[in-house]
């Protein structure tokens, strides 16, 4: 099982010979989003956890206060 998952996460080799060297990969387009997604919590994690937090303790004061 985790071997499908390896494939399903790195994508299918294919080679552009003659024009490109190198290994390309094709990726299904769950693995693309999946990339995505993980791309852009790896660049922006700081802020993502900071605003987590802030509502967090937000909706916990709201319902202290609410009482």
């Amino acid at each position: 099982m985790l071997e499908k998952i390896k494939k399903w996460w790195i994508g299918e080799e294919y080679y552009l010979e003659g024009v490109l060297p190198g290994i390309r990969y094709k990726r299904h387009w769950t693995s693309k989003t999946a990339h995505t997604f993980a791309d852009f919590y790896v660049v922006h994690w700081k802020w993502i956890w900071t605003s987590v937090f802030t509502v967090c303790g937000l909706v916990i004061a709201y319902l202290k206060l609410s009482q």
